[in-house]
């Protein structure tokens, strides 16, 4: 008889290293506190149970890059862009002051669906009325967030949820926020496409950062696990990497004998203007007509196709026979 062979004996399959988690700060002067290497460069991250999760996941992306920024987390849960409980508006000065930011992320919003208070009367949520209230809201908090500086400013759209009606609310509020956010110059995150399935409906699961697939929602169906914070995150460090890249607003300012720094982007010396036309009148940036105003020449040129009008001297003017450059005193060949 043969001798019977022993099962194989299987072996667990090991263990994964836990994921790094970073470290959340209250201040820049803790970031800063007690390293022998401090941070140069911050990001805040203002908002409630939601803007905690982005500071968490932001913080966790971070963990072993020498050269990312610290990050700074000032969040209060319940909180929003709607006065109450928390106004932000009157907050943001104070926690700017202690975050000492490069960049600001501002995730509110997912508890915002509720009546706003005017006069006697409660206005419902998503009516024309109430999108006009809290537009003018969202409009005040950007303004404090930029300040006059300009400061770079991220708003973060709101994720899907469990709840089919809610999601299309919060559809409906994305869609108003992004609208403000291009108003006020600041840069609008969608996260949305990232916590939905192939028929784009809400999926707790999904590929994760590290491309494995993770649960990413809590039981809840709306908060994040540590995993869907990263993702959540992952949107948003895409948009802060090239912000930090960019020259801050203290870069655009006049050197010490007046002369303007160059800037590949459009703002106040004249970006907006075509060589050979009229001379900007003065120096501020009111004086310059953008690219972009009500009835400009590049703005039809973009939108309507019209063609902008031949400047003299220009490469684009194509008049025969050419005509004479001044002080040359020759006649232009005409062969």
């Amino acid at each position: 008889p043969q001798a019977v062979q022993p099962p194989p004996v299987r072996q667990a399959a090991p263990t994964p290293p836990p994921d790094p988690q970073g470290t959340v700060y209250v201040s820049a002067a803790e970031a800063m506190q007690g390293r022998r290497q401090p941070p140069s460069r911050f990001v805040l991250v203002i908002g409630d149970w939601y803007g905690r999760q982005v500071a968490e996941g932001l913080a966790d992306l971070y963990v072993g890059e020498r050269t990312s920024p610290a990050v700074v987390a000032i969040t209060a849960d319940p909180s929003g862009f709607q006065t109450a409980p928390v106004d932000w508006v009157n907050r943001l000065p104070g926690a700017i002051d202690a975050g000492k930011p490069d960049a600001i992320v501002l995730a509110l919003g997912v508890e915002d669906l509720e009546p706003i208070r005017e006069g006697e009367t409660d206005v419902q949520p998503l009516t024309d009325r109430w999108a006009e209230l809290y537009g003018k809201r969202v409009d005040d908090v950007l303004a404090a967030a930029r300040g006059p500086q300009g400061r770079r400013v991220i708003l973060l759209g709101l994720p899907p949820v469990q709840s089919a009606p809610e999601s299309q609310e919060y559809e409906r509020l994305n869609d108003l926020l992004r609208t403000h956010a291009a108003r006020s110059g600041a840069v609008y995150v969608n996260v949305w496409d990232g916590f939905v399935d192939e028929d784009g409906k809400y999926t707790a699961s999904g590929p994760a950062v590290d491309g494995q697939r993770r649960r990413l929602r809590q039981a809840d169906g709306e908060r994040f696990t540590r995993a869907g914070g990263r993702k959540l995150a992952f949107f948003v460090q895409k948009e802060l990497t090239r912000l930090l890249a960019e020259p801050g607003p203290a870069a655009n300012a006049p050197a010490a004998d007046g002369s303007q720094p160059i800037s590949l982007n459009d703002g106040p010396r004249g970006g907006a203007n075509l060589a050979g036309g009229p001379p900007p009148v003065g120096r501020g940036a009111a004086n310059i007509l953008p690219a972009s105003a009500p009835g400009s020449e590049a703005l039809k040129a973009l939108s309507d196709g019209s063609p902008i009008a031949a400047r003299k001297g220009r490469t684009d003017d194509f008049s025969w026979p050419p005509k004479t450059q001044p002080g040359s005193g020759e006649a232009p060949d005409a062969r």
